[in-house]
């Protein structure tokens, strides 16, 4: 791996375990196993590491997205593969990272809230007009209110004011939102598949 994409790779992950005052350059170089002179060769200074670690993080993300549309044989499995990504991805940020970006680095949070009201907001849309395609999802659904809908309950999700890591199980959270919506836009057919990839009796 090339060591700019070393770094990258390093830091982001520093940054989404401890947060991002409490990493410093250093701290980034040792971990690496680099000089902080390469360090500051590749970035000229920690914001924009983060901003550039940032970015990789949502490419990566968009990459996902992509795949799971591509890989998976129907609408349901695909939004499934995507709430397991996400939860995946929520274990392993420490919501202090999203407090510091949000407070101290506006323009990089801005990246992030334009990437879900547009890019994560799409394919939501996206696997829903599949799902209509499929005879999963209802024919009724309004799709901008709909969509909307999910993404607020995934941003509701890794809310601690509402979901206290010390008394929920991000998991089951997560199960319990997405089993909600799921029964909420499909079909009699979606309803029957939803149930055996979730495991849950239907009447």
């Amino acid at each position: 791996m090339p060591v700019r994409a070393r770094i990258l790779e390093t830091a982001s992950k520093m940054f989404r375990t401890y947060g991002i005052k409490s990493v410093t350059m250093f701290d980034i170089s040792r971990e690496c196993g680099v000089s902080k002179k390469t360090v500051y060769e590749h970035f000229k200074d920690k914001e924009e590491l983060v901003q550039d670690g940032v970015r990789f993080l949502l490419n990566r993300h968009e990459q996902h997205l992509e795949d799971f549309r591509q890989q998976s044989a129907n609408a349901i499995e695909e939004l499934l593969k995507e709430v397991e990504y996400i939860e995946q991805m929520g274990n392993t940020i420490n919501p202090v990272m999203l407090f510091e970006m949000e407070k101290y680095l506006p323009e990089i949070w801005k990246d992030v809230e334009v990437f879900k009201q547009e890019r994560l907001l799409q394919a939501i849309t996206a696997n829903l007009e599949r799902g209509m395609r499929e005879g999963l999802y209802r024919e009724d659904l309004k799709l901008n209110i709909m969509a909307r809908t999910r993404l607020l309950q995934l941003d509701m999700a890794f809310e601690p004011s509402q979901f206290p890591a010390a008394q929920f199980n991000m998991h089951e959270v997560m199960k319990e939102i997405t089993i909600h919506f799921i029964l909420g836009v499909t079909t009699m057919k979606g309803r029957k598949l939803a149930a055996e990839y979730l495991h849950i009796k239907e009447d």
